[in-house]
């Protein structure tokens, strides 16, 4: 575990009563990161004091990175005292770059305490090439995704509610009619000292036709179910690209998991963790259209959602 002194500011959530001490978590931060179809990833961060009264602190906790992070000395983390005295104490407002200042890193997740009162925040996590970007005046403007705050982290089992069907190929029938590119990528933070294991089981869910021009909406139960298993080191953060393994289709008829996926994850120890989705509906690569990345962000939720071939417990 190292111990930095970086500077940091509050990346995002949703408004909220602060009262003795809160921690806000934070993933997806983001420093012009450069990523698909050409795109260019900024963050941007505001927290403001719903009574301009209270005497708020903010204080960074930890930095989960991809190759391990380490958690700050509260004798030496940086802090921000917004005062009452004056208007301009009541807002920070930061980029992703002043979030990970220190860390050489671009992409990871932040912790921060507040303490002191109730806050608003959030953040946006945007791609920028079709926008508007000014690092000397803190401004970026484009085409992204808000994020809701970790306030709890998860612990025990837990699932991703939805992910996007039919990715990378088409999602309608034959001829395709129109075009629909999902990119998935799952994000786990793990502020613990030492490695988690994570296990995700794949539930798909879409139609089948078992009769000519009868649609049936099931989930397509397979033994064993589709899983994948990720390590995260200590103080660490990953995201990953993620697609389905198998086709979905069999000898009698096809498969399309149209409404989606439902993953469920399981660690290997019991261990406080975060975790979450983006989607990313991506430029189709014929056409090109339409010239921008739109990406939804998806928190995941406490609770083992078994596959149609188990029982109720997770494995």
């Amino acid at each position: 575990m190292k111990i930095k002194r970086p500077l940091s500011v509050a990346m995002l959530c949703t408004a909220s009563a602060a009262s003795a001490q809160q921690l806000l978590v934070f993933p997806a931060v983001t420093d012009e990161q450069p990523g698909q179809n050409g795109s260019l990833w900024v963050t941007t961060a505001m927290v403001v004091k719903a009574d301009p009264r209270d005497e708020v602190i903010i204080r960074r906790k930890w930095v989960c990175l991809r190759g391990g992070g380490f958690v700050d000395d509260p004798a030496t983390a940086p802090t921000w005292p917004l005062a009452t005295n004056e208007p301009t104490d009541r807002l920070l407002f930061a980029l992703g770059g002043e979030l990970l200042e220190g860390t050489d890193a671009t992409v990871g997740a932040v912790a921060l305490e507040v303490q002191g009162g109730e806050v608003l925040s959030h953040s946006n996590i945007m791609d920028i090439q079709k926008g508007d970007y000014s690092p000397s005046k803190k401004l970026a403007f484009g085409q992204g995704q808000h994020v809701a705050a970790f306030r709890a982290p998860l612990q025990g089992p837990s699932h991703i509610p939805w992910l996007g069907g039919c990715s990378d190929t088409w999602c309608s029938e034959d001829p395709p009619a129109y075009w629909q590119y999902l990119r998935n990528n799952i994000g786990i933070v793990n502020p613990n000292p030492e490695p988690l294991a994570v296990t995700g089981t794949v539930l798909p869910f879409g139609y089948y036709d078992p009769d000519p021009g009868l649609r049936v909406w099931a989930e397509w139960s397979s033994a064993p179910p589709e899983i994948f298993r990720k390590v995260v080191p200590a103080h660490g953060w990953i995201q990953f690209g993620w697609s389905a393994l198998q086709n979905y289709n069999s000898q009698w008829s096809p498969f399309f998991p149209s409404a989606g996926f439902v993953i469920s994850l399981t660690t290997d120890r019991d261990l406080p963790y975060y975790a979450y989705a983006s989607v990313v509906f991506t430029p189709d690569p014929d056409s090109g259209a339409p010239e921008f990345n739109d990406p939804m962000f998806i928190p995941a939720e406490p609770g083992y959602i078994p596959p149609f071939t188990e029982g109720t417990s997770p494995p």
